[in-house]
């Protein structure tokens, strides 16, 4: 009995050993910390103006006037770019989902508080007059962006192919042998088909960069 419990729980640990390395698995992720600065003079809290306290007679009975000294300005040493707030970060992020994008579908937005993540949709069509293999179908990927100070981390993963054809899906393109199986789809195709995913993750990166540059503009009130 000793034995077999003792079985059992080196088989569960051997799996989620296998699952935890798996989830963790970057050699299966398109991921970056980019940097992001503001200006200072917007986002910057503003000293409070020093004021001198005021003079007064202790001594007799009338109080002096106050007399107020020139005080002369702290010069600002401060460069002109600061580390952007996490909130601000965060909101560039949840702007990026929003926006609409025609050369893909974003989906299932979450906004955590500190992240963004999506599910984003390629239309996959050869451009072959007579393609040897029937995958014309999607691209899929999932990408989370995580906000912090200053700095935001993009994940792409979860990058997949999925056929409108039954059983002609080739799944994970990190996969060696495509899903749906090396007699259904060939070597030729399945390069095809991951320089296309390749393509098209970099096409997110660039997207999300772009805009993750530009300040949210506040929108306007409607009467």
């Amino acid at each position: 009995m000793l034995k077999q419990i003792l079985i059992l729980f080196i088989s569960f640990f051997s799996s989620f050993s296998l699952f935890s390395q798996e989830k963790e698995d970057e050699s299966k992720m398109i991921r970056e910390i980019v940097p992001v600065e503001v200006e200072r003079a917007k986002y910057a809290p503003k000293a409070a103006p020093v004021t001198p306290p005021p003079v007064t007679d202790t001594k007799g009975k009338k109080v002096k006037k106050v007399v107020e000294e020139p005080v002369e300005p702290v010069q600002d040493t401060l460069p002109p770019m600061m580390p952007a707030p996490a909130q601000e970060v965060l909101k560039r992020a949840q702007n990026w989902y929003s926006a609409k994008e025609s050369k893909f579908v974003k989906a299932n937005g979450a906004n955590s508080g500190k992240s963004v993540s999506c599910n984003i949709t390629f239309v996959y069509k050869q451009k072959l007059l007579n393609p040897e293999n029937e995958v014309d179908g999607k691209i899929t990927m999932d990408i989370l962006i995580d906000a912090k100070e200053g700095k935001y981390r993009y994940t792409i993963k979860n990058i997949k192919h999925k056929a409108n054809k039954q059983g002609m899906s080739c799944g994970d393109i990190y996969a060696v042998v495509p899903e749906c199986g090396s007699m259904n789809v060939n070597d030729r195709t399945w390069k095809q088909i991951k320089t296309a995913a390749a393509i098209d993750a970099q096409m997110v990166v660039e997207d999300l960069k772009t805009t993750m540059k530009e300040e949210v503009k506040a929108e306007k009130e409607e009467w």
